[in-house]
């Protein structure tokens, strides 16, 4: 009672409809809930004047997944990228056991970004891999596809989640599996070129000839294979290190192109995100088959985004387009009618939402796959670094976007909308080549054309 008159005219009579400080967020003292499930809400009392917290704790995660790239970078110069990725599996386990265990939230939040760096390390060195052992088309669609396993588990948590009635449990749920990925990482090969780069080339031939044998084109090896293996090894010793990130905007041509790739990176990694949290805004009563809904969007859109890279040169404003008309369709929320409620209500709502979710899946597609392209030979590594750490940077932001709730539903959603609208226009004025040009040639008297 004492506690209220410090916000509330007559604490007698609904105090809760007449705050004194004109404040539509009321602090609290204490809090009792009534629920089945105890999530890290209930257990942290993250409601009211402490609803803020939810999106600190995922801020957390967000820059634990940006100090992850950084740190696996640097850890590469001299750690090979496969068993960067063990490093992480083990340390993953660890930390995320613990940000299930501890009952301080401050503690929590350190845990939590932890794991989100232990993640980083296996995501990471697992697309160096990726990108190491494969090329041309099949390099393409491992890049563009790999992003599909995040979809996968953002489908999946929802079923796990429902087994559990405590977060805690659940924490623990999605930690310890990490020890099948140790068990099967005595198959997961390393990054032929990184052990080329340091001079093991026993061990660089014993991956390849070990794809080959996979392959079935064991016959297919070259009788001087040790001698190529060699001469390769020298080739990269002596070859100059790439330019550093910071090189990349000393060429002029290039620089309107990676400008927009920058500006594209940042508004689409946060609408991407930030839409993904914002899914609880919908209701929490189906909140569930909503996240399914939402990932099985992202791989819908990422589907598209790899047609367009495949079969056009004209992505990224085709794109771009498709990201104008997502971001338009976001609006389409306000026009809902106040009499359409319920679950009615929450199927339109999702409806508005998800074609931005395909759109800017699409995007990131070819952000994720193209941005190289925008850069010149030896600066096409810092090109990527430079994105991606840009990106991740302003992604810390995605969270507090979300908290804008707290003035209307439906403005976190308009808020990504305009982001889509603005990404897909700046999408759309980027040039670079078709990614694989299809050779024209004379085949049973008809030409092959590429799509234009």
């Amino acid at each position: 009672m004492e506690h209220s008159k410090q916000y509330f005219k007559d604490p007698d009579v609904k105090p809760w409809i007449q705050p004194s400080n004109s404040s539509r967020i009321i602090p609290c003292e204490t809090f009792e809930h009534h629920s089945k499930y105890n999530s890290i809400i209930t257990q942290f009392d993250l409601v009211c004047s402490r609803d803020i917290l939810v999106a600190a704790t995922q801020f957390f995660h967000l820059f634990g997944v940006l100090l992850g790239g950084i740190i696996t970078t640097k850890l590469l110069e001299s750690i090979s990228p496969r068993n960067t990725m063990l490093l992480g599996m083990y340390s993953q386990i660890m930390c995320g056991c613990l940000t299930g265990l501890v009952n301080i939230f401050e503690l929590h939040m350190l845990f939590r970004c932890l794991s989100a760096i232990c993640c980083g390390l296996m995501y990471t060195a697992g697309g160096v891999i990726l990108s190491d052992i494969t090329s041309g088309k099949y390099r393409t669609a491992s890049m563009c596809l790999f992003e599909q396993f995040w979809s996968i588990g953002v489908m999946f948590l929802p079923g796990i989640a429902s087994f559990w009635s405590n977060w805690s449990h659940l924490y623990l749920a999605i930690s310890l599996p990490t020890f099948v990925l140790v068990f099967l990482h005595r198959w997961i090969p390393d990054s032929p070129k990184w052990l080329l780069q340091q001079g093991r080339i026993r061990e660089a031939k014993a991956v390849l000839e070990d794809s080959a044998k996979v392959n079935g084109n064991t016959n297919q090896i070259p009788s001087d294979f040790v001698d190529q293996l060699n001469l390769m090894a020298e080739i990269m010793k002596t070859k100059p290190d790439p330019d550093p990130w910071w090189s990349i905007w000393e060429t002029y041509k290039t620089r309107k192109n990676l400008i927009l790739v920058h500006l594209a990176w940042s508004i689409f990694i946060i609408v991407y995100y930030g839409m993904l949290l914002n899914i609880r805004a919908f209701g929490t009563d189906h909140l569930q088959i909503n996240t399914v809904i939402a990932g099985a969007s992202e791989i819908i859109g990422t589907f598209i985004g790899f047609g367009l890279i495949m079969c056009t040169a004209k992505k990224w404003f085709l794109a771009g387009l498709f990201n104008i008309f997502g971001g338009l369709v976001t609006y389409l929320a306000w026009i809902i009618p106040a009499e359409v409620i319920g679950n009615l209500r929450t199927v339109f709502l999702m409806l508005t939402a998800m074609v931005a979710k395909m759109s800017i899946s699409c995007c990131l597609s070819l952000l994720t796959v193209c941005t190289t392209e925008l850069a010149e030979e030896n600066k096409k590594k810092g090109a990527a670094y430079s994105a991606i750490v840009w990106a991740r940077i302003w992604l810390l932001s995605a969270p507090f976007v979300g908290a804008t709730i707290i003035f209307g539903q439906l403005l976190p959603q308009t808020i990504f909308g305009s982001l889509t609208l603005i990404g897909g226009i700046i999408a759309g004025s980027i040039h670079s080549p078709q990614t694989h040009p299809c050779i024209k040639k004379l085949q049973f008297s008809q030409k092959v054309h590429c799509i234009n």
